[in-house]
């Protein structure tokens, strides 16, 4: 394979990719004004997380959150942990308004209630701009921060899947590149949860997704829809992991391309990527007190082939986004207030900052990862069923009407008279079926059998019971 050439020098473009730049850069839809297209039947936005510290100070650290779609709609999330880590405040700005962008780089602005956004490329001695290096300056729209944040590139771009064009689920396909390893500096000016205000200087590492094509996704409840995951992992050691999965509407996360897998970045910048997503598991799972939808909150991922044994944990639970937040301060934001609940009950969706502990090429391993949970995972809902009721012996079987590959269930079953009495508890049943053949369980009285279905760590759970006469 031939040699790339420098990434850090325009135009570029790796041999065997499907993008090049600085084209890529820019939107690939636009209508005249250079309007985002804001049509459903191809999707756009770029992206942003970091995890960045106050320079001087109290020593915090932040996180930020920053994506613009070409539907016109904008998140803009800030959130503080104290210097052991623990949560301290957040900041949320999902705003809905007129994108603008160029065609041929990174230049957009974000007109909504409270002022203009704009990120763009920065510009070098010469006004040339400079490669994979840019500028954003975000405010809210009720006025209660903002973030004036300066990105520059140190890894040359990651083509999603080592070609920078991927099948998604069915029907859909998407244009993917990210920039693992942004050293992000600039300021963040926030409302103090106690009042008044102030300006923090930050510091540290930042990713960036831009992805486009003809796909669609939603955070809108629908169970119609395919649902996904998204996991960037920034290992201190400076290498990058990118996980996705993908479910089918019926659960299924098929072991294929377009249904996810891993991406490694390797510290000297070469790639791999496994398909598949049984490596990345789901081991514990949260339940928003107020939007009652339950997300993953609990990961591990293993790659033998990578040396790698890693687990992800939620800094703090409660990280979700809302669709609908503080309004400005004018009649649109009287008229979104009117929207707000069912509207977060519908679209609120998780995507926030977590750490990571493990093994990496052999090695311990510790970093930041970010996490983006569109997936919502459902109670077991099943009926039990007796296929047979012989003398003597009496066969129960229940079955799973929504099963999910990640979601593992282990059953108890209980044997009860109809005033309660216990009979028999069966602990840990990984079978759907329960055999009775015990001489001296009570016959032709009227019993009630019950089964307890739950995940691993318990978040997740059903009960079933149905009567029956032992012969």
């Amino acid at each position: 394979m031939p040699t790339p050439p420098p990434w850090d020098v325009w135009p570029y473009h790796r041999p065997e990719s499907a993008v090049t730049f600085p084209r890529d850069e820019g939107w690939h839809r636009l209508l005249p004004g250079r309007i985002a297209n804001p049509s459903l039947s191809d999707m756009e936005w770029v992206y942003l997380n970091a995890h960045v510290e106050e320079q001087g100070g109290a020593g915090r650290r932040f996180s930020v959150f920053a994506a613009y779609f070409t539907q016109g709609l904008r998140f803009l999330v800030v959130r503080a942990f104290d210097a052991s880590d623990r949560f301290m405040a957040e900041w949320t700005g999902t705003a809905w308004g007129l994108l603008r962008a160029s065609a041929t780089g990174l230049d957009l602005t974000f007109k909504h209630g409270g002022g203009t956004d704009a990120w763009a490329n920065r510009k070098g001695a010469s006004g040339d701009p400079i490669p994979f290096a840019s500028d954003l300056d975000a405010t809210d729209d009720a006025g209660h921060f903002g973030v004036k944040l300066g990105f520059t590139n140190t890894k040359r771009p990651y083509e999603a899947g080592g070609k920078g064009y991927l099948p998604f689920g069915r029907k859909g396909a998407f244009y993917y590149y990210s920039l693992t390893r942004l050293d992000v500096q600039g300021t963040l000016d926030l409302d103090k949860p106690g009042g008044g205000r102030e300006t923090v200087n930050v510091k540290g590492i930042g990713w960036y997704d831009h992805q486009w094509g003809p796909f669609y996704v939603t955070p809108i409840r629908n169970r119609n829809l395919e649902q996904y995951e998204w996991m960037s992992i920034q290992l201190d050691s400076g290498d990058e992991i990118l996980l996705t999965t993908v479910w089918e509407a019926n659960g299924s996360t098929p072991s294929l391309p377009a249904y996810g897998g891993a991406g490694l970045i390797r510290a000297d910048g070469t790639f791999d990527k496994l398909v598949g997503a049984e490596r990345w598991k789901r081991t514990k799972f949260w339940r928003s007190p107020k939007q009652h939808a339950v997300y993953s909150a609990g990961w591990t991922f293993e790659a033998p082939q990578w040396g790698t044994s890693l687990s992800v944990t939620p800094r703090y639970h409660d990280q979700l986004t809302p669709l609908v937040d503080a309004p400005p301060p004018n009649l649109l934001g009287a008229v979104s207030t009117l929207f707000e609940g069912w509207a977060n009950w519908l679209g609120e969706f998780w995507e926030g900052t977590c750490r990571v502990t493990g093994t990496f090429d052999g090695r311990p391993a510790t970093g930041y990862a970010f996490a983006e949970l569109v997936k919502r995972y459902e109670d077991p809902v099943f009926d039990i069923r007796v296929p047979r009721n012989d003398p003597d012996l009496t066969v129960l079987e229940w079955r799973v009407e929504n099963p999910d590959e990640q979601v593992p269930l282990t059953f108890r079953f209980y044997l009860e008279r109809d005033d309660g009495t216990p009979l028999l508890d069966r602990d840990g049943l990984d079978i759907p079926v329960m055999v009775l053949d015990d001489p001296a369980l009570p016959k032709n009285t009227p019993l009630i059998a019950r089964v307890v279905a739950k995940s691993a760590d318990g978040a997740l759970s059903g009960v079933a019971s149905t009567g029956v006469q032992l012969r």
